[in-house]
């Protein structure tokens, strides 16, 4: 197993994730008409700060959460594929162990202000830091926050701000979006026949669960794309998961990773092993 796959492996765990500072992600929506009057497409909710506050009450809410899910990952054409194991506990722990094959290649532990990983196999080597590695690596500006939302589907912090998230309802699909900007433009940006003119970012929410069902963010100023697709949604205690999420992310290099959700359980309480071998070399880092 080469040196790339195990890198890619624990960094591409953080790239799936990726977006510009303390904005959040998106996944492609085809739908190019917007209208806000059909008869056929009837919704209640008209205010960024109603819709914001149903989508986060249906967020999958816990205190710790286990899951297993493949991800199928494309990077610039190569592809890789990889088992993950996530174990969390809300706002505090992050931890994962990473496997091809039935082997253990990589063991990850993410807190609010550390990050450590160790690559077995033919490396041995581990990392102990911040997220200012990871961000280095991947030209990003991550956070355990963005990470954990994320992970299950679940809205960041950035998506409280209902000020500028710009309400609207799509008659194709039914849904409701919300975007940083105004309805009239998301028509056209999203046809292609109009560029943002700043960051454009906007959640499509399905009209009878809220979910976020896909996400979209185009940072134009440094030409990163990030478009993120939430499917297969099944129960997970009293609230809904989805178990299919796909990633297309557009910056220095182009990845596609599509992840599957083998099993997700919740508030069974968590533990984080996580240790770091003596004949291990650290990786250093400089920024």
């Amino acid at each position: 197993m080469c040196k790339l796959f195990i890198r890619l492996s624990v960094l591409l765990l953080f790239v799936f994730f990726v977006s510009c500072k303390h904005k959040k992600n998106l996944a492609k929506n085809p739908v190019t008409v917007i209208d806000t009057t059909a008869e056929k497409c009837r919704m209640d909710f008209k205010n960024g700060k109603s819709l914001s506050r149903r989508m986060n009450e249906n967020e999958l809410d816990y205190t710790y959460a286990s899951a297993k899910f493949n991800c199928e990952l494309t990077l610039d054409g190569e592809e890789h594929s990889f088992n993950v194991t996530v174990r969390t506990r809300k706002d505090s722990v992050i931890w994962m162990s990473i496997s091809k094959l039935g082997i253990d290649a990589a063991r990850v532990l993410i807190t609010k202000d550390s990050v450590k990983f160790t690559l077995g196999l033919t490396e041995r080597k581990y990392f102990t830091g911040d997220f200012s590695y990871i961000n280095q690596k991947l030209h990003a500006d991550l956070d355990f926050n963005m990470l954990q939302a994320l992970l299950f589907g679940n809205s960041a912090e950035f998506y409280d701000d209902d000020e500028k998230l710009k309400p609207g309802r799509d008659k194709n699909n039914c849904q409701y979006f919300l975007s940083t900007v105004r309805k009239r433009h998301v028509k056209r940006i999203v046809s292609g026949a109009e560029q943002p003119k700043e960051l454009f970012q906007t959640m499509w929410l399905d009209p009878q669960t809220f979910k976020i069902v896909t996400m979209e963010f185009d940072d134009v100023e440094t030409k990163r794309k990030f478009n993120a697709c939430y499917d297969e949604f099944k129960p997970v205690d009293k609230y809904l998961a989805p178990f299919k999420l796909l990633y297309n992310i557009t910056a220095e290099k182009n990845i596609k990773a599509e992840i599957k959700y083998a099993r997700i359980g919740i508030n069974e309480p968590q533990k984080f092993p996580f240790n770091i071998p003596p004949n291990y070399e650290r990786i250093e880092f400089k920024k």
